[in-house]
């Protein structure tokens, strides 16, 4: 009898550890946005960082805006931000491109874009490393932005934040929101010598967009999360099955969306194989959920490619997720590709 109790004590623990870690995602699968960049030749129609905002009121004609970075090939050199606008009511499944906001500097390069509008001024920001600029002013990284007021015609550049030394960074995928008449940049704290790791979110605060004043407030650790994982796979007919394993959610690239008064975020590890969703009820301290919004192992089976994924943007509406996402390409592997899914926002998230 004793022994009968330990077996179906192991098996209750097997199914447990199976129904936990076993690849699975949320959303149904993704479905392909294809992008046109300018200049062919140099983007390559790529699109690795994008960040897309609905305007109610509407700007310049359009309700969507989208602020993208390629990266073919893993080349940082085309890594500038480039803006486009849907005329679509839904959300978008095409992208009209609208102008590139900044080129290729003379050195180091640029990368990640996102978007803020206010008072019929629609903000442009973006991360430097290694520029000019970021010479010029003795750091090693600079969170910088413009506004346009027509999409195409671009204010000059103003410095946000600043970061010396390169073993870490505070101002990794910075996103601005306002609360209380503060603006507020939330970004990823990352280490990346001796070893590469998140160190979690780095919160700066400030009054002006116009004048900047913005201070590094705290950095808060970002809690563990262990979510699902593959430790063997193989292939049984069409279906991939998977003998699995946990792993520690890195947070490398976020968005994030203000929804019934709690602070929703999307995030993935760096090429990362899950997409995940936290929430914060105090717009600081985010809880994860376990089970991923996308999951690449989960996704393998169908899409018959082994995908990374790189940055979501996300916005949620009547209690659904919409939710863009980028992964390395099925037939180019050196190009990155958009895609879109939407799920319901599960009743326990809200």
């Amino acid at each position: 009898m004793v022994d009968l109790m330990i077996i179906l004590g192991i098996i209750i623990l097997i199914l447990l550890f199976f129904y936990f870690f076993y690849p699975q995602q949320s959303m149904p699968l993704g479905s392909r946005v294809f992008i046109q960049t300018p200049e062919f030749e140099k983007y390559r129609n790529d699109c690795l960082h994008p960040c897309v905002r609905y305007i109610a009121e509407g700007f310049n004609g359009s309700n969507w805006w989208m602020v993208q970075s390629p990266y073919y090939g893993r080349n940082s050199q085309v890594e500038n931000p480039i803006l486009y606008k849907s005329n679509e009511k839904r959300y978008p499944m095409k992208w009209k491109f609208v102008s590139l906001v900044q080129d290729t500097p003379k050195t180091g390069f640029n990368s990640d874009p996102m978007l803020f509008y206010e008072k019929k001024k629609l903000w442009v920001f973006w991360r430097e490393y290694d520029t000019p600029l970021c010479n010029s002013l003795n750091v090693s990284m600079a969170t910088v932005g413009c506004f346009t007021s027509d999409g195409k015609n671009f204010s000059s550049i103003i410095v946000y934040l600043t970061q010396k030394g390169n073993d870490r960074d505070t101002e990794q995928c910075p996103i601005l929101i306002k609360k209380n008449g503060i603006y507020i940049f939330y970004a990823v704290h990352y280490e990346y010598e001796p070893m590469r790791k998140n160190l979690g979110i780095a919160i700066w605060e400030g009054t002006s967009l116009e004048q900047p004043n913005f201070v590094l407030k705290k950095t808060i650790p970002f809690p563990v999360k262990h979510t699902c994982d593959k430790f063997k796979q193989f292939r049984l007919g069409k279906q991939l099955l998977f003998i699995p394993k946990p792993l520690k959610h890195d947070v490398w690239h976020f968005d994030l969306f203000e929804y019934k008064n709690k602070l929703y975020m999307f995030s993935v590890a760096e090429w990362g194989d899950n997409i995940m969703l936290s929430v914060a009820n105090d717009n600081a301290n985010f809880k994860t959920f376990r089970k991923p919004l996308v999951n690449s192992h989960y996704s393998e089976s169908s899409i018959n490619y082994r995908s990374y994924y790189y940055k979501p943007t996300g916005f949620i509406e009547n209690d659904t997720i919409y939710l863009n996402y980028t992964s390395r390409g099925k037939v180019d592997k050196n190009a990155n590709e958009l895609f879109f899914s939407k799920c319901k926002l599960p009743k326990r998230y809200i």
